[in-house]
Formats: structure tokens, C-alpha cells, sequence
């Protein structure tokens, strides 16, 4: 029944409009018409934190922690940057860190 009116509320929002927090209802919508899930089925996602750091740049930095993420994770979803910050020497920036929040798809039991 949630689901359903979840998928109804996305599908009455105007163009591209998000919904809930970030757009999670939205995402999760999205993320089962690409696999081709069931939309009554329910799917249980897993939130970590990640840090990653790089000396080229912020991308870097959120691709370093990424490819690390997908070493021991799967089913990795999404992220959300939660902060970006540095290093600094002489005046110049030594290395870029960045706080991401990654989800993931818990698989069944």
C-alpha cells in the first residue's frame, strides 16, 4: 500500500520534481524501472559513510572512495556529498577530502 502511493505522489509530481529527502522515493522509483523489479515488492537500502581524499581533485577524491567502495560492497546505488574539505601547505591545497554518503541495496535473506 506505501509503495503504491509512493509511485502515485512520484508520478504526479511535475517534471523531474523530487520527493523525499534528496529525492530517495524518487531514486528508488527510477532505480526499479532500470532493473526491472516487481514495484510491489519492497527493497531495504543500507547507508554508510565513506571519506575519500585525492591530490588531483574533488572528483578524484569521490571516485577514490567509490572504486574502494566497490571492492567489498555490492548493489551500490547512489551517493550524496556531505562535505568537502581540505588540506592546505604554502598557500596552495595539498589534498581534497570528501564526506560521502553511499546506499546500497541490501540483498535478500
Amino acid at each position: 500500500m506505501k509503495r503504491a502511493k509512493a509511485t502515485k505522489l512520484a508520478e504526479r509530481r511535475a517534471g523531474g520534481a523530487r520527493t523525499g529527502r534528496d529525492g530517495a522515493i524518487d531514486l528508488a522509483i527510477k532505480m526499479q524501472a532500470v532493473e526491472g523489479s516487481d514495484p510491489r515488492m519492497d527493497h531495504i537500502y543500507r547507508v554508510i559513510e565513506l571519506v575519500g581524499s585525492s591530490t588531483q581533485s574533488i572528483e578524484d577524491a569521490i571516485n577514490v572512495a567509490l572504486t574502494r567502495a566497490h571492492q567489498t560492497l555490492r548493489n551500490l546505488r547512489w551517493f550524496e556529498i556531505v562535505r568537502t574539505s581540505g588540506h592546505i601547505e604554502q598557500g596552495k591545497v595539498k589534498h581534497y577530502q570528501v564526506t560521502l554518503k553511499v546506499g546500497f541495496k541490501m540483498e535478500d535473506a
